[in-house]
């Protein structure tokens, strides 16, 4: 678990221990609802794909005999605009002695962010399972780092990508005495990650974007499975203002920060008529993290 995490379920856990001493009072809400949206962008996201080309017969490099290739390219994703919508359902209270409220939530949010990227190999593609006499392996990995040498092999990469996010959180308000109350949470929970449309485009070697030789169709190396998913831990931090518009109705603007542990997809092999086959591919995430301004209202029963 990293710094971020860690500081988010903290700041959680001791906002639920208020909870525990804490009494009932007149200024707290209650029972109450929200629903809320929000546009945001996303880091830098680190990525790398792996798999296995199978190169046979016609599909080999010229004057060898048939061998696996080991493809391993890395890159990140590139900042893009992001979507949030969500609800939450909470109780909140007033703490004894002093002018702040203090909540818990059970919240479920949708993040929605397609993810470009540009990926390379940082060292030479390594050769395996090859039936080439010793004397001619020499050969073949001149051959190999020619083709396939470091910053050859690249890729372009887009997924449509949208993660459900199911989250607890602490709330602690301070009551001004007047119709604007200023906020503070934090949250952890679950995240429920798809990648869906995915898309690798080879574009280097037989650049900008590989063909295949039959029918000259650009070549999707994810195409027999284009979508996958995983599970990650989440957590979140927000800060905000909450402003009364009648006793029971309330409406907030807030910056959300929403973090997501590394993750890993498998997708499938490349098949097509014309072009050398492939195992499955398989893609690690790294840590994903959004910046969001969020806007919602709140009803207090």
């Amino acid at each position: 678990m990293n710094k971020i995490a860690m500081k988010s379920l903290l700041l959680a856990a001791g906002i639920a221990c208020a909870a525990s001493v804490a009494q009932a009072a007149d200024t707290g809400r209650g029972i109450y609802v929200g629903a809320f949206g929000g546009l945001g962008r996303t880091d830098n996201q680190d990525v790398q794909q792996t798999g296995v080309a199978h190169k046979r017969g016609d599909y080999a490099l010229a004057g060898f005999s048939d061998f696996d290739l080991k493809v391993d390219v890395k890159g990140s994703v590139k900042r893009n605009t992001s979507t949030l919508a969500g609800a939450h359902v909470g109780y909140e209270w007033a703490v004894p002695a002093s002018k702040f409220k203090a909540a818990i939530e059970l919240e479920g949010l949708y993040l929605d962010a397609d993810q470009k990227s540009n990926l390379e190999n940082p060292l030479t593609e390594v050769v395996a399972n090859t039936d080439v006499e010793a004397e001619s392996y020499s050969h073949l990995l001149e051959a190999v780092n020619e083709h396939y040498g470091a910053g050859e092999h690249r890729f372009k990469n887009s997924l449509n990508m949208n993660a459900t996010l199911f989250l607890a959180n602490g709330v602690a308000t301070y009551d001004t005495g007047t119709q604007f109350e200023p906020y503070i949470g934090a949250g952890v929970g679950i995240a429920l990650v798809n990648m869906k449309d995915a898309v690798s485009n080879q574009t280097n070697p037989s650049g900008p974007i590989e063909l295949t030789s039959d029918t000259h169709e650009e070549v999707n190396h994810f195409n027999s499975k284009t979508h996958a998913s995983d599970y990650a831990f989440a957590a979140q931090m927000k800060v905000g203002v909450r402003t009364k518009l009648t006793d029971r109705i309330s409406a907030f603007a807030e910056y959300r920060y929403v973090h997501v542990n590394a993750t890993q997809f498998t997708f499938g092999s490349t098949s097509y008529v014309g072009h050398s086959p492939t195992d499955n591919w398989n893609v690690n995430n790294g840590a994903m993290n959004l910046h969001n301004g969020v806007i919602g209202v709140e009803y207090a029963f």
